[in-house]
């Protein structure tokens, strides 16, 4: 009898959310993205695509907004029509590579970022998100180079290392993720992934008395003890 009762839940809820405030046609893209009203750059390109049908420009920066607006589906759809149309800006391979890493597609992703460098984006957040995909399809060799790709291009150390840290927990180089990132988070004790994956490394080295002290602040005893036993099941299998 319980389902009844949720499936009218469900539909008041997905209703709710396709409620949003009018924007007005005379707000400029420019307006909306100083205050990162994504729902509001939505609407603004939608009506653009109106006035410019199959915009190949349009359906881009919709395709963005979309994006950031936490909607991937609709911006995997438009992505997908440019692809279609074989064009080759650089930001929609990268856009395409961020959907293709949020699914989990990390091979697919990393063609789309090599495919935006080939064309020639600039940013080295490419190759943050490009290392971060070799990671997750255990090409670690490359990972190793994306981010020192995007440290020279001068990206912030706390991103590069962090990942970094990452990159060598995968490999089970444990104690080399420790002594890169204990004197990062004693210049940045605020950065709180800095401080998880401290503690991670702290923990499989058998420091567990110091990993449970960087997390206290933000997770309780159980959930702490959760993480552990969780870590030690990873260890085992």
């Amino acid at each position: 009898m319980l389902r009844y009762h949720i499936i009218p839940l469900l539909l008041l809820l997905t209703m709710a959310g396709c409620s949003t405030t009018p924007v007005s046609p005379e707000v400029s893209a420019k307006d909306l993205i100083a205050v990162g009203n994504h729902a509001g750059l939505i609407q603004h390109y939608k009506r653009e695509l109106t006035k410019k049908p199959g915009s190949t420009k349009v359906m881009l920066k919709l395709a963005q907004s979309y994006y950031d607006n936490g909607d991937v589906e609709s911006a995997s759809f438009y992505v997908e029509q440019l692809k279609k149309q074989d064009f080759q800006q650089p930001s929609l391979y990268f856009l395409s590579g961020n959907i293709a890493a949020d699914s989990g597609l990390f091979e697919l992703a990393v063609s789309d970022y090599q495919t935006a460098a080939s064309n020639g984006y600039q940013g080295s957040q490419l190759y943050i998100n490009l290392g971060i995909a070799f990671t997750n399809s255990g090409q670690y060799q490359a990972a190793l180079e994306a981010f020192n790709q995007a440290r020279l291009m001068g990206h912030d150390d706390i991103t590069v290392k962090n990942n970094l840290a990452v990159l060598y927990l995968a490999q089970g180089e444990y104690l080399r993720a420790v002594e890169l990132l204990t004197p990062v988070y004693r210049q940045h004790s605020d950065e709180k992934k800095l401080a998880f994956n401290l503690a991670i490394s702290l923990f499989k080295v058998g420091d567990y008395r110091e990993a449970h002290r960087l997390l206290s602040d933000d997770y309780s005893d159980e959930q702490i003890s959760a993480l552990f036993h969780s870590l030690r099941q990873g260890e085992q299998s």
